[in-house]
């Protein structure tokens, strides 16, 4: 027995035509290009959002400002308003004029002092520092964990 003849035959390797290479530089070709439109996509749709976000916050900036000059405005108002010159005109408009000595009344309330001495405070005591201190760490606290665990453990295996 010859050793060639023992051997089976071998195939020899099938040669691909050529269009099966050119289609399969197109497919990845094509599979790149969706890949970069998508990219593309995904980076248009977050600069909109970022532009539109920046143009909110700016409208909600001036809006802001405006509000605050607004409400300056009529702090300024109100503070017009309220201005002595103002009131006592508005009071003389109503009929009220100053009243003189005589028209004073005062009322007396009995025991009302209105000479007695000014209170003072009363210090408060200083709180006394905890008598534990606080200055467990995580690796203390882990073991203490773990300790218990095996305890709990050997308890269990002993019952």
């Amino acid at each position: 027995m010859d050793h060639d003849e023992t051997r089976p035959l071998a195939r020899p390797h099938a040669i691909q035509p050529p269009w099966r290479n050119q289609r399969q530089f197109v497919a990845t070709l094509g599979l790149i290009g969706v890949v970069g439109l998508i990219i593309a996509a995904l980076y248009l749709f977050q600069t909109s959002r970022s532009t539109i976000s920046a143009r909110e916050l700016e409208a909600m900036t001036d809006y802001r400002a405006r509000l605050q000059q607004e409400n300056e405005r009529l702090r300024v108002e109100i503070a017009e308003l309220q201005s002595l010159p103002r009131v006592m005109t508005r009071a003389a408009e109503l009929g009220f004029r100053q009243a003189s000595d005589d028209e004073i009344q005062y009322i007396i309330v009995d025991g009302y002092r209105y000479d007695r001495p000014a209170t003072t405070p009363t210090p408060t005591p200083t709180p006394t520092p905890p008598s534990q201190v606080y200055d467990e760490t995580l690796g203390g606290w882990l073991r203490k964990q773990w300790d218990n665990l095996k305890r709990q453990f050997q308890e269990w295996q002993n019952e």
